[in-house]
């Protein structure tokens, strides 16, 4: 499972052989390959063209995810191969089985632009059998891509989840279903500066279930503002972003790139406008994207093994204790995922936990540790070292990766 899982992320990060080089992105990462970061509802079909799907790519999208007609997916294909963008395929007949299944996979299967078969959104879990039967259908006629299935949060009721409690879906989708990733949506921010409390306590179910079935995970930022969600400051991005990638995140997705049209939700002001017009969100993503790829080689190579919360605690966190690296953190709320790269090398991902204002932060260093500054990051105003203190300004939400060494 895990060598087929590794052959499977090389297949979906590395830019295709036969699609031209994504310059700006190679520019902006340490190493040839890229964080997914993935569009959700992405160019309508009545808009796909180059130069749509070029906008996209300029924003620093790498997957688009977007219900489209057979003819609509192999068009849209073709545009994404020219500008490195991998696509998740949705078609009815991937839940029909037997040769309308293997007819679609066929369409699909030899184009390299192809990252996966989406099959379900926010399924309960009495669909995870049936998922898994045309998981497997699909593994069949395609095995060197995954079937692609997003979780719910751990706000939604019982009765959405099929279960009594989050940690039982989470659990059963993995040994029912048996995803090469695991993905699940929470939207954190609401209407008035207002965080849900659950944010945390969603990540460390979702990080510590990664970690015993050897899973990687993906987890979302909202883009799109709907009731009770606001429109995105950078500082709300950065916060989802930033604590999603201390967690372990190998994948950034946003809800969405252009606009849905607004029917119940009262959708409105996606990077792309429903007139295809950009809003505010565009520019403020291409440069949070620019930074996250920054960061590719800690990203996609780092195991995250402990995950520290300051106080006030949020629910189901751990406080700083003698395994972190930090004797103590203080001028705010921050949290600390600590990433170790195969070389055994360590990186300290410090988070502003504030989405509304900057802050100071002091942090002394445990006494056998000494730290570096590792990459420039949108939002770091300062990093001062100063023997075993550390002072870092953050505006809100951001994030700064500190390189740690043992005290020689």
């Amino acid at each position: 499972m895990l060598e087929r899982f590794v052959l499977l992320l090389v297949l979906l990060l590395a830019p295709s052989v036969l699609a031209p080089r994504d310059l700006a992105a190679d520019e902006e990462s340490p190493t040839s390959q890229r964080v997914p970061i993935l569009g959700w509802h992405s160019i309508p079909e009545k808009e796909l063209s180059l130069e749509r799907f070029r906008e996209l790519a300029d924003m620093g999208l790498t997957h688009s995810l977007m219900h489209y007609s057979p003819a609509g997916n192999r068009k849209a294909l073709d545009l994404a191969r020219e500008v490195n963008v991998r696509l998740f395929i949705a078609d009815g007949r991937f839940h029909e089985g037997g040769a309308r299944l293997a007819e679609a996979v066929a369409e699909y299967r030899d184009h390299p632009a192809v990252a996966g078969y989406l099959l379900r959104d926010e399924p309960p879990a009495g669909l995870f059998r049936e998922l898994a039967k045309a998981r497997d259908g699909l593994e069949k006629e395609d095995p060197d891509r995954f079937s692609y299935v997003n979780l719910f949060p751990t706000y939604a009721s019982s009765e959405q989840l099929g279960t009594e409690s989050y940690r039982e879906h989470v659990r059963r989708f993995l040994l029912e279903f048996r995803p090469e990733v695991l993905s699940f949506d929470h939207y954190p921010v609401l209407e008035g500066d207002r965080v849900r409390e659950d944010y945390y306590f969603n990540l460390e179910v979702i990080r510590h279930a990664a970690l015993d079935f050897d899973v990687p995970f993906w987890a979302f930022a909202l883009t799109c503002p709907h009731r009770p969600y606001p429109t995105p400051s950078i500082g709300h991005l950065r916060f989802q972003v930033w604590s999603n990638i201390a967690y372990g995140a190998k994948g950034i997705q946003y809800f969405t790139y252009w606009t849905p049209t607004p029917g119940t939700w009262d959708f409105h002001d996606a990077p792309i406008e429903l007139d295809g017009t950009r809003s505010p969100t565009y520019e403020l993503l291409q440069k949070l994207n620019r930074d996250v790829q920054r960061c590719a080689e800690i990203i996609l190579q780092g195991r995250v093994v402990d995950v520290f919360h300051t106080e006030p605690l949020p629910k189901g966190t751990r406080a700083i204790d003698t395994s972190s690296p930090f004797a103590k953190i203080e001028g705010g709320a921050a949290l600390v995922g600590l990433h170790v790269l195969p070389d055994g090398s360590r990186h300290a991902l410090v988070v502003h936990r504030s989405i509304a204002s900057n802050a100071t932060l002091e942090l002394t260093l445990a006494p056998w540790e000494k730290v570096s500054a590792d990459v420039e990051l949108g939002g770091v105003s300062r990093v001062e070292l100063d023997g075993r203190k550390v002072k870092v300004e953050l505006e809100a939400g951001a994030g700064v990766f500190l390189r740690i060494h043992p005290r020689g």
